[in-house]
């Protein structure tokens, strides 16, 4: 997936205020994990999660967010996502892959 802001939405779509752009920025995100929790697969309460947190570094763009429930990123809060995601029930080697690390 490209690493997409809101300011490309900005640029791409003028005709729109900041706040839509934000708020397409983020469904696309989303819709881009097919409106699932990345990690145990809900498709309830989504969010967008940080996985390397922000306080740990990490970039406020779509190379470091993912679809969350709210359950979910709320465990994880500004854990390794690494060792937070293998202490987890629904642990999936496969899924831990695919996440943008």
């Amino acid at each position: 997936m490209p690493s997409l802001t809101p300011d490309h939405f900005l640029q791409s779509l003028q005709a729109m205020t900041s706040s839509e752009a934000k708020r397409m920025w983020r469904e696309s995100i989303k819709a881009h994990y097919n409106h699932r929790c990345v990690y145990c697969g809900s498709d309830s309460n989504l969010t967008l999660d940080h996985v390397k947190p922000r306080c740990r570094g990490g970039r406020n763009d779509a190379s470091n967010l993912v679809a969350a429930c709210r359950e979910c990123n709320r465990s994880k809060g500004s854990s390794d996502v690494i060792d937070w995601f293998l202490s987890q029930p629904f642990f999936n080697p496969s899924i831990l892959q695919s996440l943008p690390l």
